[in-house]
């Protein structure tokens, strides 16, 4: 009398198999949750571990294009500069889906002139930091700030731009991008404007001072 019916046992097992079954796939992993919890570990500053886990993203989906991006902030953490910019150069290539409200491509662009800026390659730097301008400055938008990382904004990427300008002897768009971001700050210092020697040398410290301040920012 009290024990189960063939029937009965068959029907508790089956539906106990499509619950396992449907657990298992709420838990499966996809390349977005493995990029998301690599920018957990990212923001906790361990780099190295939040590395492997956007590589395992972009194996799970190699059209994941936040994976790229993960991949090439946490290698440039990790001065490891020329994979960096190999994964920041892929990320651009791919499509960004339309949901994700993360404008990783400009993410992407900002990589691409601070990576290529420490490794000297200024001319690359310029080129990724002006298409980074040119993505992100419109009217009644508020100023860039990297989503993994607030400090870092718009006037990080500019001063950048200012010390590969100067790095190639290009002083007046180097004054340009100074006095933009002097304006910015609303300070009252000026853009140094003179070209001599000794001027040179006193934008450069300009440029330098500059970047601490906006680093401890």
């Amino acid at each position: 009398m009290n024990r189960l019916s063939k029937t009965t046992l068959l029907f508790i097992l089956t539906v106990g198999l499509i619950t396992v079954d449907a657990c298992r796939k709420k838990f499966y992993a996809t390349a977005e949750d493995m990029a998301e919890y690599g920018w957990v570990l990212y923001e906790t500053k361990d780099y190295l571990t939040s590395n492997g886990w956007f590589l395992d993203a972009v194996k799970e989906d190699t059209a994941w294009k936040d994976g790229f991006n993960g991949l090439g902030w946490s290698y440039a953490k990790l001065m490891v500069l020329d994979s960096s910019i190999a994964h920041f150069t892929t990320g651009l290539g791919k499509t960004q889906y339309q949901w994700n409200p993360v404008d990783v491509q400009s993410e992407l662009l900002a990589g691409l002139t601070f990576a290529n800026h420490a490794l000297g390659k200024d001319a690359k730097a310029i080129q990724y930091g002006i298409a980074f301008l040119d993505s992100t400055v419109k009217p009644l938008t508020a100023g860039w700030a990297f989503t993994h990382d607030s400090l870092l904004n718009y006037l990080d990427v500019r001063i950048t731009l200012a010390a590969s300008y100067y790095a190639l002897g290009k002083f007046d768009s180097t004054i340009l991008q100074v006095t933009v971001i002097l304006d910015s700050l609303k300070s009252s210092e000026l853009a140094i404007t003179d070209t001599s020697l000794s001027g040179r040398k006193e934008m450069a410290k300009q440029i330098m001072t500059l970047q601490d301040f906006l680093l401890s920012q």
